[in-house]
């Protein structure tokens, strides 16, 4: 990938500063009570010191999520500085809950923190999230909590913010510690049952069978998310009475092996649709049992199927009429908790051992060519290790991506991309597991989702080490460390990168070992040992040069023309990020180009060349800007700005700083207070510019 800044072109997509995140709802029926509940609850938090929290307690399948997603959508003007929204996926069927880690580094992104800046433990990301909400009137909405620890480390601290939880449990403890007001949902009343079953199917044919009509409900147990299902079924059967249809559930119910009558009447309702569905739909059902994620589209119910896209569509669109999944965007569809599980049921008992190891080779490999195929959108000069053919079936990726397309399908598709990686080392699939994390690269670089990062590579590393796969490690490991380096965790990237180089020493990948030299440069960069940067990127320009990868050679380049700079070395940094240049500008790397040539300027800026720099600056801001680099457009408006200074026109420096100051406030850059320094002191004209940022930021080395 391009000599990428490390805030750079992924500010693009985290500038908003009003995130607005509920997601679609079914309509709400009845509850006027516990709104009104709800209403009055909200005057009392929101009069006290304190953030304000309520818990919604209630059955799976009693309409939590639609009551508080509903509400929260008559409520959000009164929270203006945005609403948050996170499925905690507190009883999933076959994915974790998730860890407080993940969803503070998820709401950091999203309140515009620079992934650099969010901290690496749980505990540092919470005070961060505090810090941000301080003064805020936010609302944050933490859907299907497992249990108060879960929601704990996420609560803001001071007043103005409202959090609205929803549990199967009651979430007593925060109401004795935080003093949130807990609010139970009960099931519907039979009347608001028949409400709804009226709303889906008429008026007229329930008024015309209104004892058939509450005995379906009663079957129901009167939980709407069951009552919805049943409705979806009884439309689909117009010419039918509903006495008819309320027989056929009592009898489908009877037959069923359960524990309770609550969970009877859920299973007995999920089993009438789905032994009504055709054969295609069906299997499709079943086999959504094993996607490990949250969210799907079509490709995804393809690749289980081992069909075409194209094919999937109908059959999702057959799921959605009668409830057993919902729509939730244009092509992707999610599946309720219950339902998951109904699904995950069903694919062990009606599928064979090798449909399901079938299904899910298949489910793996299309994320992984599809994944490699975004990340070559990303950065097509960079060299990836190459994939086996996909396995029978697997249905074509997408025919091309384009840049913007290629990170809004890895920002939608990460936490499943996480989540089949994990599917794919527990299932056998060991070269898949490191590949498949490997593959992303280009985005995980541009995008620092830290978790995600370093969960997805882990994982990997314990693939390889189960397979022993010598390649694959090192290359783990080379990313791993990376990560670590930039989270400014030492001594562990150190020992990652250590024992990479030996491995690809021992196989003899020359080109790895180039990446891992061009690594352990940046690391000792970071470490203030210039004189060691400078021997590492020396390796690994001549490795690169002697195994004919330009890209890696342009990297290395680059990055041995800044070392020397830093070290008073100003003829041969210009020697060496003038090849770099020439290279980037060969292979169409306009990130690298725009990075290099910012660094010139600053060469030339130490010799005092200052006009030869201005130019520089100029290309590099042209550049930079063409490829919505903010954070390398800031960096470069900062060092043009010293060059005005130096050249006496502090008009314009300050012009060029102020600039800066608003892409660096705008993306909430610690960088900015240094700025706003320069601007404060207006310092004399001088010579050379300080160090900015270590070199280490400006390089995308992986391999």
């Amino acid at each position: 990938m391009a000599l990428l800044s490390a805030r750079g072109d992924r500010a693009k997509s985290r500038t908003w500063s009003n995130p607005s995140q509920l997601p679609p709802v079914p309509r709400l029926v009845g509850r006027s009570a516990l709104v009104d509940e709800l209403d009055g609850t909200l005057d009392a938090v929101t009069s006290t010191r304190s953030s304000g929290i309520i818990a919604l307690d209630g059955a799976a399948g009693s309409g939590k999520t639609t009551l508080a997603v509903t509400w929260s959508y008559r409520i959000r003007q009164k929270f203006p500085d945005g609403v948050l929204f996170y499925d905690l996926r507190g009883y999933s069927a076959n994915s974790a809950p998730a860890e407080p880690t993940e969803v503070l580094e998820t709401f950091l992104l999203d309140l515009g923190v620079p992934p650099a800046d969010i901290p690496p433990t749980a505990h540092r990301r919470a005070t961060l999230l505090r810090t941000k909400l301080d003064r805020m009137r936010a609302l944050l909405l933490l859907d299907n909590a497992s249990d108060a620890q879960q929601v704990r480390p996420l609560l803001p601290g001071g007043s103005g913010c409202l959090v609205i939880i929803t549990s199967r449990r009651r979430l007593s403890s925060l109401a004795v510690r935080e003093g949130a007001r807990c609010v139970t949902v009960p099931s519907f009343t039979s009347d608001e049952a028949v409400t709804l079953l009226r709303e889906a199917i008429g008026t007229e044919r329930v008024n015309s069978e209104p004892t058939a009509a509450h005995e379906i409900a009663r079957l129901c147990a009167h939980l709407p998310l069951a009552v919805r299902v049943a409705a979806e079924r009884i439309s689909a059967h117009p010419h039918v009475t509903l006495d008819e249809l309320a027989r056929e559930l009592s009898a489908i119910d009877k037959r069923l092996d359960v524990l309770s009558q609550e969970d009877e009447a859920v299973r007995a309702v999920f089993s009438w649709s789905y032994r009504a569905l055709g054969d295609d739909a069906a299997g499709l059902f079943r086999l959504l049992g094993l996607h490990p994620g949250d969210r799907f589209g079509s490709d995804i119910a393809a690749a289980l199927c081992g069909i075409e896209s194209r094919s999937a569509m109908p059959l999702l669109r057959q799921l959605s009429a009668v409830r057993l999944v919902d729509e939730v965007g244009q092509d992707r569809f999610r599946q309720h908790d219950l339902l998951k599980a109904y699904s995950v049921e069903l694919v062990r008992t009606e599928e064979s051992e090798d449909q399901r190891t079938a299904a899910v080779a298949r489910l793996v490999d299309w994320y992984l060519h599809t994944a490699y195929r975004a990340n070559h959108a990303l950065a097509p000069q960079r060299r990836d290790p190459e994939l086996d053919p996909p396995a029978d079936g697997v249905p074509s990726s997408p025919a091309g991506f384009t840049y913007e397309q290629a990170l809004m399908w890895c920002e939608a598709e990460l936490p499943n991309l996480v989540a089949t990686t994990r599917l794919a080392h527990h299932s056998g699939l060991h070269k898949q597991a490191w590949q498949l994390p490997v593959g992303l690269w280009n985005y995980l670089f541009l995008r620092k989702p830290w978790t995600a990062w370093i969960t997805s590579h882990t994982i990997a590393l314990a693939a390889v080490e189960a397979s022993g796969d010598v390649f694959g490690r090192a290359w783990v490991l080379n990313n791993l460390a990376h990560a670590h380096r930039e989270r400014q965790e030492y001594d562990l990237a150190n020992r990652e990168l250590a024992e990479a180089l030996t491995l690809r020493r021992q196989i003899g990948d020359e080109t790895g070992q180039a990446w891992t030299l061009t690594g352990s440069g940046y690391l000792a960069a970071e470490l203030g040992r210039r004189d060691k940067a400078v021997k590492l990127f020396s390796e690994a320009v001549e490795l690169f040069r002697g195994v004919g990868d330009r890209h890696g050679e342009a990297i290395a380049s680059a990055s041995l023309g800044e070392a020397m700079r830093r070290s008073g070395r100003d003829a041969e940094a210009l020697h060496h990020l003038s090849r770099a240049l020439e290279i980037m500008r060969s292979t169409a790397d306009r990130y690298g180009e725009g990075f290099t040539l910012t660094k010139l300027g600053t060469t030339l800026h130490d010799l005092g060349r200052y006009q030869e720099a201005l130019s520089q600056f100029d290309l590099a801001l042209k550049t930079r800007r063409q490829v919505g680099d903010r954070w390398g457009e800031a960096e470069t408006l900062v060092s043009h700005g010293h060059t005005l200074n130096a050249l006496g026109d502090r008009q314009e420096a300050q012009v060029s700083w102020r600039k800066a100051l608003a892409i660096l406030d705008e993306l909430d850059d610690p960088r900015a207070n240094e700025v706003r320094n320069y601007l404060h002191d207006m310092p004399a004209p001088r010579s050379h510019e300080p160090d900015g940022p270590a070199v280490s930021t400006g390089s995308s080395d992986q391999v």
